[in-house]
């Protein structure tokens, strides 16, 4: 999975900024599922392989970082991130059947496409198979109600600031759904669930730094 855009080099870290999307994607595409056996291998948690970074020479904020995570029965996933250079910002899970693409952006996508593999050294391939994902309808953008750079306009609506925001209206809606029943977390993304994202991203900092 890669999050590269040239934006904010050695303004903030990359890792932090762009990174801890890539280790909520890999962290929800290769945890352990609800099964007992894959639960106890969970425990084991997730292993940080490889780490490596660049840093902002004046700032020392890490510019652009890349890791190798291991995750319970050999699952691997790998990374990258940066504020300095851009990239496709897209994702693939490699599987034993095929691929599944996430196309930019895949932190809120759209679309996603599998493509089944077969036969000898996995050259076979079937025509790939395209899922849509449509947007909330009906959601826009708030006006302008002080303009605070130049050529805002008091009143007007300049669109969203960034890509498919209105797929924000899912997560509102959910929130509202947990406080009407009384939930105090997500029970599709936990309180420990964030903390190990948390986790990994300490421990890619720590190796990265390490092999400076």
């Amino acid at each position: 999975v890669s999050f590269c855009q040239n934006d904010g080099a050695g303004s903030c870290s990359a890792l932090l900024e762009t990174g801890i999307y890539c280790a909520q994607f890999l962290q929800w595409v290769l945890r352990p599922l609800s099964s007992e056996k894959e639960q106890e291998a969970a425990k084991k948690g997730v292993v940080v392989r490889g780490a490596c970074r660049t840093v902002h020479p004046e700032t020392k904020h890490d510019t652009h970082v890349s890791a190798l995570l291991e995750f319970p029965f050999g699952r691997t996933g790998t990374f990258e991130c940066s504020l300095a250079h851009a990239s496709e910002r897209s994702a693939v899970v490699y599987g034993t059947g095929g691929i599944i693409e996430i196309p930019f952006p895949f932190w809120c996508p759209t679309k996603l496409v599998v493509t089944k593999m077969s036969g000898q050294a996995s050259q076979t391939w079937e025509e790939p198979v395209v899922y849509d994902f449509d947007l909330p309808e009906g959601v826009k953008a708030l006006p302008i109600s002080k303009p605070t750079k130049e050529g805002d306009v008091d009143g007007v609506v300049p669109g969203f600031h960034f890509v498919n925001s209105e797929g924000l209206t899912y997560e509102a809606a959910e929130v509202n759904r947990y406080v009407r029943e009384g939930l105090t977390e997500s029970p599709s993304f936990t309180s420990e669930e964030c903390l190990d994202i948390l986790r990994i991203i300490s421990d890619i900092d720590a190796m990265s730094r390490a092999n400076e």
